[in-house]
Formats: structure tokens, sequence, C-alpha cells
């Protein structure tokens, strides 16, 4: 079905200096002319040249008028519907990814409130684990995150939601690409918001792959690998909580579209698919490389249920039950003579302690490095 646009102010937002990006990477060439506030555009030749005449300044009274007429030229030259070349406009300056969430219950492009919350929550973590890996490669990140990553998310737009299931929009602008005509010659730098875009689709087809080798030979060195590719535990986080819980068969899909005022290179990953049984190990995968990581800066809380000292021993060793991540587990902790005296109080009184240090994984279990100020809890 081809749209028509008539929508004043839908056209009016459309800005001159995008619509001269678009048609410049479209193909469009500028011409000579003597017309004022506008410039002279074409494309092809003979009988299938086009011609349109685009108004450069939003102030002229009929800028609404000339900039439809502009749409419809393209949408004819396209041969596509004025309204998805409308769309290509507003975003010719920006990185666009669409998540589409295959489900048979999103059919109809609605989803209960809830669960938008959290896919737009998901979708948030899924940029930020990307931005974090395009300033650093590691297996996990922590509460921590570079004040570079945060910034980028702070900036990064969410569009309309588009029928397919369910698709969310995510909009990354990125600066133009600019010519420099000089002899010498350099490579410009990608802009960060070109890095994250690509962080995070090189990252989501690393992680396809490291899923179906893990899934095939049951061993975690395909997700240790693809750490350089810029996966790490909160892009699998990220993924598995816009799958949804485990009685959810969601296939999900990420499109991206470059920005064709910065053309990407010609192997750009374009399109990555995750079938619904990739997540039970991408989980188990995201849990292990955020376990074996040591998380600095870890409190722990909870009941002591066993103590270790031998005799004239200037430390004792304490197991305490409490929460890593999302389940209970024990956690060891070596304490000096004082601490040490605190934790047989709370054992014998039976209340829980409260403690800080970094934590680390050992064996199946986790100690718990440099434990400091530790605290019996009030009841």
């Amino acid at each position: 079905m081809k749209v028509t646009i008539r929508d004043v102010a839908a056209v009016q937002a459309i800005r001159p200096v995008d619509a001269a990006l678009y048609l410049r990477a479209r193909g469009w060439a500028k011409k000579e002319s003597a017309i004022e506030r506008a410039s002279l555009w074409s494309y092809g030749e003979g009988d299938d040249e086009f011609e349109v005449l685009l108004p450069m300044d939003v102030q002229l009274r009929d800028y609404a008028l000339r900039m439809g007429d502009v749409l419809a030229v393209l949408a004819a030259a396209e041969e596509r519907s004025q309204w998805q070349v409308y769309t290509d406009l507003l975003t010719v300056t920006s990185d666009v990814i669409r998540i589409r969430i295959a489900d048979p219950e999103l059919s109809d492009g609605t989803l209960p409130i809830e669960e938008h919350a959290k896919i737009a929550q998901k979708t948030r973590d899924l940029v930020l684990a990307a931005a974090c890996a395009a300033t650093e490669r590691r297996p996990v990140w922590h509460k921590r995150k570079p004040a570079q990553a945060m910034e980028h998310v702070r900036r990064v737009r969410i569009g309309q939601s588009e029928r397919g299931s369910y698709i969310v929009t995510v909009i990354s602008r990125v600066p133009p690409f600019l010519h420099a005509k000089t002899e010498q010659s350099f490579e410009m730098e990608v802009p960060f918001e070109r890095q994250v875009t690509q962080t995070l689709a090189q990252s989501l087809r690393a992680l396809d792959r490291a899923a179906e080798h893990a899934a095939l030979t049951q061993e975690m060195e395909a997700f240790d690998q693809a750490v350089r590719q810029g996966v790490n535990a909160n892009l699998c986080d990220a993924v598995v909580g816009l799958w949804g819980d485990d009685e959810a068969q969601r296939n999900l899909e990420f499109i991206f579209s470059w920005s064709p005022a910065r053309p990407p290179a010609p192997d750009t990953v374009r399109r990555v698919a995750l079938s619904s049984d990739r997540v039970p190990v991408i989980r188990e995968a995201g849990t292990q490389m955020r376990e074996r990581e040591p998380l600095p800066d870890f409190e722990l809380s909870g009941p002591v249920v066993k103590l270790e000292r031998a005799e004239g021993a200037p430390t004792g060793r304490v197991t305490v039950i409490g929460l890593v991540g999302d389940r209970q587990a024990r956690v060891m902790l070596e304490l000096a003579d004082e601490p040490y005296h605190l934790a047989v109080q709370a054992h014998d009184s039976g209340r829980t302690i409260r403690a800080s240090g970094t934590l680390t994984r050992e064996g199946r279990g986790f100690f718990l490095r440099n434990a400091g100020d530790l605290v019996i809890e009030e009841e």
C-alpha cells in the first residue's frame, strides 16, 4: 500500500540539510541553479531522469508544499511509499537498530504494560553493554560504568514502535562524514556513536556463534574468545531479558540501518537473528562470566553458618549464606581477631552480619577477599 503524507507539520519536520545529505547519499547530483534559498538536484538520465527543487529555508511560506513535492518525487524515483522515504529522511544522520521480537502473543503489535517496561529496560541495558565494550573489552561490567558509555546512553532515542510482531526502534545520531580536500592523507577517527553501534552488531553476531559452538561442545571457550568481539555478561543478561521468561518461545532479530550520511564499511553487519533455543546457553554463559570475574565493593549480608579457627591462629574463617546475583550462595571470609569475634557473636545469637570486599569465585563457592566494615545487623 502506497501512503501519501499530507500532514503539514509532518512535512515541515524534514530539515533541509538532512534532505540534502539524503539526496547526496542516494546518488543525486546537485545542479547549478540561480534560484535563491533552494537547490536543484537530479537523478538518472533521459526519460528516467528525476529532478527536485529542495527548499533550503524553513521560513519560506511554501516550505511544506515544496518539501512535499520532494517527498513525492523521491517516492516515485525509489518506487517506495512516501512513509518509507519520510522515515529515512528523519533518520538520515542516525544509525537505526530495529529489535524485532517475534512471539505469537505479540502478533497484534501490543504487549502488557509490565512487559513493555521490561523490554524498555533491557533495550537500554543492551545499548549500555555495547557502549561499555566500545571503551574496553571485559567479560563483565559491574556497578561502575565508563562515563562516556553512560553519556552515550542518555543521548540514544527510542522511535515509534513498528508492526511485525513487536519492533523496538533504537535511534543513535552520528555526525555526518565530510570529505576534506587536502594533499595530506589521514584516516578519520570513527565517532564513538558509530563505534557503539558497530560493537553491538559485532557482539550480537559473535554471541550467536558462541552459543551455537557452546551448545555443541558444552565448553565456555567460545564465549571467552567472543569477549574480544564485545560479548560480555551484561550483553547476555540483556538478550535473555528481551526473550522473556522460560515459557516464551520468542525469536529475536536485530536489523541495523546505517546512516547514509556516514557510510559504513561494505562488510558491516546488517542483521543478526537469535532463535529461542539459544536462551539457556546464553543465560548460563552470562552467569559464569559474571561469577568468574572478581566483583569489587561487594556488600555481603546474611547469617553465619560456619566458624573455623585453629588454636592460636591470628585469623579465622567464617561462612555466610548471602545473596550473590539472584540466588543464595555460601561465601567464605577470612577475618582477623576482632571481626572474627563479632561473627561468633552473630552466630551464637542467630543474627546476620554485613561486610564488604571483593567477591571471587573459588571452586563451587565464593570468597570475600579483603573483607572489611563488618557489623552485626539490627534485628
